[in-house]
């Protein structure tokens, strides 16, 4: 104990973190925090391999800006935007002939303006027929109480 408390004080230079060390040896709890930093070196040196192998895995799993876990949600998120374009091209398709139907057939006009817009020819009645809810009220809406 003497021994490395006389090479401390002979090989170091007077440092903060000599005088430290040099009163822990002093008052005897240098055999203290050797116990505890040879455990621990005793644990690292030991599991140095295993250490390493969950770290690189926790990195390139998960912390890391290209790890898997972001390749899985870039992979649906590319499906998802995949179903979205073949949605797009089957409007695109579907609004394609249903303009070339437009240009070409003047029947086609009237039963888009029967359909959207509600317009009639001169001798036509329309009904319009509501799967809509009425409200609560036992009283109808339009309808006077006599």
């Amino acid at each position: 104990m003497e021994l490395i408390v006389n090479l401390l004080k002979i090989y170091i230079r007077p440092a903060p973190i000599c005088n430290l060390l040099l009163t822990f040896a002093e008052n005897n709890n240098y055999t203290e925090v050797s116990k505890i930093t040879g455990h621990i070196f005793r644990f690292l040196s030991r599991f140095k391999f295993h250490i390493v192998i969950i770290l690189g895995i926790l990195i390139v799993g998960v912390l890391d800006e290209n790890s898997f876990m972001r390749r899985i949600e870039y992979a649906y998120q590319i499906d998802d935007l995949k179903a979205e374009i073949q949605k797009y091209n089957r409007q695109y398709q579907h609004d394609t002939q249903q303009l070339k139907d437009l240009r070409h057939d003047p029947k086609a006009i009237a039963r888009i303006a029967r359909e959207r817009y509600f317009m009639k020819a001169d001798d036509e009645d329309i009904f319009v027929l509501s799967d809509d809810e009425q409200p609560a009220d036992n009283t109808p809406k339009y309808e006077t109480a006599e």
